[in-house]
């Protein structure tokens, strides 16, 4: 780092956005969303987990469409393919898939209620869930379907508190009307 005039510099510009805390917040959530994947659940609970890193990448991409990266989401949906043991690329695709068709409602989405944002997240991870049991049928795994609508109920049930978390802990606050 060297000082121009009254501000310091990188060397590099990629060493910025490496060194930026809100980076560092991000992966630090991914992470823990990755874990919450992961995590080992009773056997009644199995089909009521909900996609978490969906859920964090559509926050990301929402509310902080600056620090969204395809190529980011690619190797979080790879990094998901290995720690499922699913096929590589499902996830992946999956992510792509969605992240892409959720772009058209990126920008008017903060202005949404939140009933109308939860309802475009349950939509978005009923797509997600749906792919996911499309590909696993076009395998040959046995993947029902009406596990992933209990898994996009919860969903759709978490995302204002998930919210309210991802405002504090990104800071992203979005100001309202009336605020």
């Amino acid at each position: 780092m060297r000082k121009i005039g009254k501000t310091w510099t990188f060397p590099c510009p990629g060493w910025a956005a490496v060194m930026n805390p809100l980076y560092l917040r991000i992966v630090t959530a991914i992470i823990i969303a990755l874990a919450l994947t992961i995590l080992p659940l009773p056997e009644l609970l199995l089909e009521l987990r909900p996609p978490w890193i969906l859920i964090l990448i559509l926050y990301i991409q929402f509310f902080l469409p600056d620090y969204f990266n395809i190529v980011f989401l690619l190797i979080i949906g790879l990094v998901l393919d290995v720690l499922l043991s699913t096929v590589l690329g499902e996830h992946a695709f999956a992510l792509s898939l969605v992240a892409w068709l959720a772009n058209s409602k990126a920008r008017r989405f903060r202005l949404f209620a939140m009933g109308q944002q939860m309802a475009l997240i349950g939509f978005f991870c009923l797509l997600y869930q749906g792919l996911i049991v499309v590909i696993d049928a076009s395998l040959g795994y046995y993947y029902g379907f009406l596990m992933s609508l209990g898994s996009t109920a919860i969903s759709v049930l978490l995302w204002p508190w998930m919210r309210l978390i991802a405002d504090d802990a990104l800071g992203s606050r979005v100001p309202r009307l009336g605020d």
